[in-house]
C-alpha cells in the first residue's frame, strides 16, 4: 500500500516545481520528502522544552533542517530560504496526514 503522506507530498513538491520553485527539483524531491518527514516528527526530541510549539516555530525549524542538509553552504542561502519556506510548508502538511511506518 502507497504511503499517503508521502505521495501528497511528492505531489505538491511537483506543483511548486511547476511554479517556479527551485528547491522542488525532481532528483531531489525523495530526499527532501524523507529529511522533512524525519525532522519534522525529531522537532520534540530536539526541543523537549516546546511543549506546544507554533506553527511557525516548527516551519523555521523544518527549513532549517533542509538547507543544512541540502546547501554545501548553509549560511550563503540568502533570499533562496523563501524557496525553502515553500517547501517546508507543503511538507508540513503532508507529515499531518497519516504515515505507514
Amino acid at each position: 500500500m502507497a504511503n499517503p503522506a508521502r505521495a501528497a507530498a511528492l505531489v505538491a513538491l511537483a506543483k511548486l516545481w511547476d511554479q517556479g520553485c527551485p528547491i522542488a527539483s525532481p532528483d531531489d524531491r525523495e530526499r527532501l520528502v524523507d529529511i522533512g518527514f524525519r525532522r519534522w516528527d525529531s522537532f520534540h526530541r530536539r526541543h523537549p522544552r516546546i511543549r506546544q510549539p507554533p506553527h511557525e516555530a516548527r516551519i523555521h525549524d523544518l527549513v532549517r533542517g533542509l538547507v543544512e542538509a541540502v546547501e554545501p553552504e548553509p549560511r550563503m542561502v540568502g533570499p533562496l530560504v523563501k524557496d525553502y519556506e515553500c517547501v517546508a510548508e507543503v511538507i508540513a502538511a503532508a507529515a499531518s496526514l497519516p504515515r505507514e511506518p
